[in-house]
C-alpha cells in the first residue's frame, strides 16, 4: 500500500467514460471479474437452461405443429449447453473462452429455435412470435456479466440473424420497419446498460481497492501507533508502557496456573555524572549501546527487556527458580561489562560504565498485586547499589528488615518537620582577599525515628519524587532567612531550590512572604539553580529569575560545569553568581585541569558574571585559583556544614579580626 497507488485510484476514478483506463488497475480488475464470473457462471447456465426448455410452454400455445421438434431441440441443446459449461467451470477453463462459449450458445440457441419456429404452417403466429427473440438479448446482458466484448458480439448476433431472416421470409416492409427497429433498439439499449454497467462494475472495483487500501492504511497506522507507544525511541526496546504489559500477563499466569516469573531492574552506575561529563547525545549512545547488548541476551531466551525510564532496564520472563532469575542477572551483567564502556569520571575504583541489578522471584515475594514483585527487585537493586555497586543480588526476606522502602522514607519525610528530625546546617563561603565570610549556604540534614543520619543524597530525591520537597524546601529558606534577620554581620545565606520547586506556581509568592515574615532586605537571600537540571531553554526558569530579580532576591547558578547545557545557560539567562563545581578545583593539580579551570573562570567572566569556586580542601588549591583572579571560595578547608551556633562563633571571630588572608588560610 503506498500514497501513489490511492492517487492512481483517484485518477483512475475521475477519468471521463472515453478515457483510457490504466493498463494495471484493469488487469486487476479483469483478474477479479474473471474470478466473479467463474463462481457465477455455473449458476447461470443452469437457470438459463431450465428457462429455455420451460420457454417450450409457449411453443405449444402459438406454433403447435412445430412442437415435437421444438421441444426436443430445447431438451438437447439445453442440456448440452448446460453440462458443457459446467464441466468446463470445474475443470478451470479460461473465462474468455467460457464467456465466449456463452455468448454463442445463446445465439445458436437463438438461431435454431428461429430456423424451427419459421417451419410452422401459421406464417401469423410464426411473425409476432418471432418478436420474443428479444428474450434471447436480455438474457445476454442480465443472466450473465458478459464483458462489453462479449455481449455486444451475441446481442449483435441475434440483431443481424432476425433482419437477415425477416427480409427472406416476408416481403412485409412494416413488419420489417416495426420489429427490425425492436430488434435494433433493444440492441442498442441493451449494449449501452452493458457498458454503463460494465463502467459502474469498474467503478466499484476502483472505490473497494481505495476502501481496502485506507483501511489497510488505518490499520497498519494503528499497528505502527502502538508500537511506537509501547517502543523506546532511543533504544528500540519495549518501553514502561509495554514492561508493564508483560507484568500483568505474567501475574495472571501465575495467578491462574501457579507459573512462576522473575523480574530484573538494570540501572547504570554512575549514569548522571557521565551524562552530566560527557554530554547527553553521548549518554544516548550509551544507553543505546547498553540497551542492543541486553537485547543479544534476552531475545534468544524470548524473555522480555525494555527500558523501565531513564537510566534503568527491566527484564521480565517465565522462571522454574530464583537460581535461574539470578542467573541471567549475572549474565546481563557481564554482557554490559564486556562493552568496556569508558568513564573514568565515575566516583569509585573502576573506569567503565557498569550497571547494578536488582532481582525478584515471584515465588519468593509474598504480594497481591503485581507491582508487589518491583518493589522486591527495586529494593534488591538498593541492596547492590549500597554494597558497592557492579553486582546482582536477588532479594530475599531479610532485606525487609535491612532497608527502607520508598514509601516509609516518603511518609517520614512529611512528618521530619513536626517531630523536630529536620535540621539546618550551614557551610561558609569565604572572601579570601578579606578572610571574611561573604556568605553561607543552607543544608538540610534528616535523621530517621531512631535517630540514625539519612544521606541528603537518599532522602532529597524521594522528596523531589513525592513532591514533599516543596514542604522541606519551604522549611529550609524560613532556617536561612531566620539566620539572616539574628545574624546582621552574615551578608548573604543562599538556599539550593529543586525542579520542582521551579515549577510550583506559587513558588515565588511564598519566597517572598517568607523574607517579608523575616523582616530581612531581599537581596540577602539567594536562590541556587542547578546547572544540571536542564535549565536552558525552560521558559519557566526565565520566568521565575524574572520575578525573583523584580523582588530583588539574587539568583546562583550552582555546579557549573557538570551539565551539557552550561554554556548555554550562561549566554540565555543573568545569573548574579556562578558557582563552579569541585570537580574542576580538584582536577587543578595537573597542568591540563589547572589550565581547564582558569579557562572556565575566564569564560563565567567573559559572560560578566562573578564565579565561586566550590570544593577546595587544600590551601595549595586556595592559592592557584586565586591568582586567576577569583576571590570566592567553598570547601572542607574553609569550613564543613556547620550548626547555626558555630557558623555565629565563626562570625564573631572573623569580624572581630584584622586577618591577612595568606596568613589565615594556610593555619
Amino acid at each position: 500500500m503506498s500514497t501513489a497507488t490511492l492517487d492512481l485510484l483517484d485518477c483512475e476514478l475521475g477519468k471521463r467514460w472515453f478515457q483510457r483506463r490504466s493498463p494495471a488497475l484493469h488487469t486487476t480488475f479483469k483478474a477479479q471479474h474473471a474470478q466473479a464470473l467463474r463462481e457465477e457462471m455455473g449458476k447461470a447456465c443452469l437457470v438459463v437452461g431450465l428457462l429455455y426448455v420451460a420457454f417450450g410452454a409457449m411453443d405449444a400455445l402459438l406454433i403447435r405443429d412445430m412442437l415435437p421438434y421444438l421441444l426436443a431441440l430445447r431438451l438437447v441443446v439445453g442440456g448440452c449447453y448446460v453440462t458443457a459449461i459446467m464441466l468446463q467451470v470445474r475443470r478451470g477453463v479460461g473465462t474468455r473462452i467460457l464467456e465466449l462459449q456463452c455468448s454463442l450458445g445463446i445465439y445458436v440457441g437463438f438461431a435454431a429455435w428461429l430456423y424451427l419456429a419459421a417451419q410452422s404452417s401459421d406464417e401469423t403466429a410464426i411473425l409476432y412470435y418471432a418478436g420474443y427473440g428479444l428474450i434471447f438479448m436480455l438474457v445476454a446482458n442480465l443472466f450473465f456479466d458478459f464483458s462489453f466484448t462479449f455481449a455486444l458480439l451475441s446481442s449483435g448476433l441475434i440483431t443481424a440473424t432476425f433482419l437477415l431472416w425477416s427480409t427472406e421470409w416476408t416481403n412485409n416492409m412494416s413488419y420489417i420497419t416495426c420489429f427490425g427497429s425492436l430488434y435494433v433498439l433493444s440492441f442498442l439499449l441493451t449494449a449501452f446498460l452493458n457498458f454503463k454497467y460494465n463502467r459502474e462494475r469498474y467503478r466499484v472495483h476502483l472505490n473497494a481497492c481505495r476502501a481496502e487500501l485506507r483501511q489497510r492504511e488505518v490499520v497498519l497506522r494503528g499497528e505502527e501507533l502502538f508500537r511506537l507507544s509501547t517502543t523506546d525511541a532511543l533504544t528500540g526496546l519495549a518501553n514502561r508502557r509495554a514492561i508493564d504489559g508483560v507484568l500483568q500477563e505474567l501475574w495472571m499466569a501465575n495467578r491462574n496456573s501457579g507459573q512462576a516469573f522473575g523480574i530484573i531492574l538494570i540501572d547504570v552506575d554512575f549514569f548522571k555524572l557521565y551524562n552530566d561529563r560527557y554530554g547527553h547525545q553521548q549518554g544516548d549512545r550509551c544507553l543505546a549501546a547498553l540497551g542492543e547488548a541486553m537485547r543479544g541476551a534476552a531475545s534468544p531466551r524470548q524473555y522480555a527487556l525494555g527500558r523501565f525510564g531513564g537510566e534503568e532496564f527491566a527484564a521480565l520472563f517465565p522462571a522454574q527458580s530464583a537460581e535461574q532469575v539470578l542467573a541471567f542477572a549475572e549474565e546481563l551483567r557481564k554482557t554490559v561489562e564486556a562493552l568496556q564502556i569508558p568513564h573514568p569520571a565515575r566516583r569509585d575504583l573502576l573506569s567503565n560504565v557498569t550497571v547494578s541489578i536488582g532481582a525478584a522471584f515471584s515465588a519468593d515475594v509474598e504480594a497481591d498485586k503485581p507491582e508487589r514483585t518491583v518493589t522486591a527487585a527495586d529494593l534488591a537493586l538498593y541492596v547492590a547499589k549500597e554494597e558497592g555497586r557492579d553486582r546482582a543480588r536477588i532479594f530475599n526476606a531479610r532485606m525487609l528488615h535491612g532497608a527502607e522502602s520508598d514509601d516509609l522514607n516518603a511518609e517520614m519525610l512529611r512528618s521530619a518537620v513536626v517531630d523536630g528530625r529536620i535540621s539546618a546546617v550551614f557551610q561558609p563561603i569565604v572572601d579570601v582577599s578579606s578572610g571574611r565570610i561573604w556568605a553561607a549556604e543552607a543544608l538540610m540534614r534528616l535523621k530517621d525515628a531512631e535517630g540514625r543520619a539519612i544521606s541528603p543524597d537518599t532522602f532529597i530525591p524521594v522528596a523531589e519524587r513525592t513532591g514533599v520537597i516543596l514542604e522541606m524546601g519551604a522549611w529550609i529558606l524560613r532556617e536561612a532567612c531566620d539566620l539572616l534577620a539574628r545574624e546582621p554581620a552574615l551578608p548573604i545565606a543562599s538556599v539550593n531550590i529543586s525542579a520542582r520547586q521551579i515549577a510550583d506556581p506559587n513558588f515565588v509568592s511564598s519566597v517572598e512572604a517568607i523574607v517579608l515574615a523575616a523582616g530581612i532586605a531581599p537581596s540577602r537571600l539567594a536562590l541556587e539553580i542547578t546547572e544540571s537540571g536542564e535549565i536552558s531553554g525552560n521558559p519557566e526558569v526565565a520566568r521565575l529569575m524574572d520575578r525573583l530579580s523584580a523582588a530583588g532576591i539574587r539568583v546562583w547558578l550552582d555546579d557549573f560545569g557538570t551539565g551539557f547545557a552550561g554554556l548555554t545557560c550562561l549566554s540565555e539567562l543573568r545569573f548574579d553568581m556562578v558557582k563552579i563545581d569541585r570537580f574542576f578545583v580538584q582536577s587543578c593539580d595537573t597542568p591540563r585541569g589547572a589550565k581547564l579551570l582558569k579557562n572556565i573562570i575566564d569564560l563565567v567572566g567573559n559572560c560578566a558574571q562573578r564565579p565561586i569556586v566550590e570544593g577546595v580542601e587544600e590551601a595549595q588549591q586556595i592559592e592557584l585559583v586565586a591568582s586567576f583572579g577569583v576571590d570566592l571560595f567553598q570547601g572542607y578547608h574553609l569550613g564543613r556544614p556547620m550548626s547555626r551556633h558555630e557558623l555565629k562563633l565563626r562570625l564573631s571571630d572573623t569580624s572581630n579580626s584584622d586577618c591577612l588572608p595568606n596568613k589565615r588560610l594556610s593555619a
